[in-house]
């Protein structure tokens, strides 16, 4: 996995956002952590939709590149073929959807075929659109993620993976259709009602020539989504192992909820850790 390129979310940041200079302090974080990219929220990048150029000069002062562009489904069109080209202007990959959009299954007619035509549109600048499986969002379980995979055209709509999210929601995987029995483990599951820390692996060996983009995050009982990566409940190394077998070559995005004591500190923490992990 030597060609995997190394990124971050600017989640970890946030708090901080109402700080005059946010925006530098979180890029200057990042590029002392040591990462290579950067995925940020669209509020973030709103005030640079009509300058790309400017913005591309802040990356480019601290060797960043743009990941993506995180924003929430919308039926505002207009704005996510803007959101596109901007992004395909700073040569960055995917524009990642995440927010609620809908919960029950009477949802799905109307939130496929509209986060479809996000791809559809995002296509036409040569971004690739991926649906963030959440909490709380119409694609939250194991088998709600297969049956958006499933129901949606790959062509429109890449998929994602979201390893905290995935141990912390995946808690139906053992009852998922044609789940492959995993030796030594009574049922064939892969984790329990409490801790589905297998499942991030099995989603990706399912569904690897879906998945484009994978973020690192982790997940505990006890701190939730505020954890570094490597302190958690994740199965690290089946994680690795699943992605060295199908040889992903995308790029690795770190992400934690906040709050954390240093951002910066933290997110060096995680990366040493995914180093060290895919060194192996």
């Amino acid at each position: 996995m030597s060609a995997n390129r190394l990124g971050v979310s600017e989640l970890i940041w946030r708090p901080a956002a109402a700080r005059p200079d946010y925006l530098e302090h979180l890029l200057d974080g990042a590029a002392a952590a040591g990462y290579e990219g950067v995925l940020f929220f669209a509020a973030t990048i709103t005030p640079f939709l009509a300058t790309p150029d400017e913005f591309r000069s802040l990356l480019e002062a601290r060797n960043l590149s743009l990941v993506g562009v995180i924003t929430a489904p919308s039926v505002d069109f207009a704005a996510v073929d803007r959101l596109s080209a901007w992004i395909a202007a700073l040569h960055g990959e995917f524009l990642v959807l995440s927010g609620r959009c809908g919960v029950e299954d009477r949802d799905w007619s109307v939130v496929v075929p509209t986060i479809e035509h996000h791809g559809r549109i995002s296509n036409g600048h040569g971004v690739r659109t991926v649906f963030h499986h959440h909490t709380g969002w119409i694609a939250e379980t194991f088998a709600q993620t297969e049956r958006l995979f499933a129901e949606t055209d790959p062509a429109l709509l890449r998929g994602m993976l979201d390893c905290g999210h995935a141990t912390k929601d995946f808690v139906d995987v053992a009852r998922a259709p044609g789940m492959p029995e995993v030796p030594g483990v009574p049922g064939g599951a892969v984790g329990d009602s409490a801790d589905a820390a297998g499942a991030a692996a099995q989603l990706y060996r399912r569904h690897h020539q879906r998945i484009d983009y994978v973020e690192f995050k982790d997940w505990s009982p006890e701190t939730d989504l505020r954890i570094e990566v490597g302190r958690g409940k994740t199965d690290w190394h089946a994680i690795a192992a699943a992605l060295h077998e199908h040889d992903y070559r995308g790029w690795i995005v770190v992400e934690q909820n906040p709050p954390a004591a240093d951002p910066q500190a933290s997110s060096a923490e995680s990366l040493r850790f995914i180093r060290g992990l895919l060194s192996q």
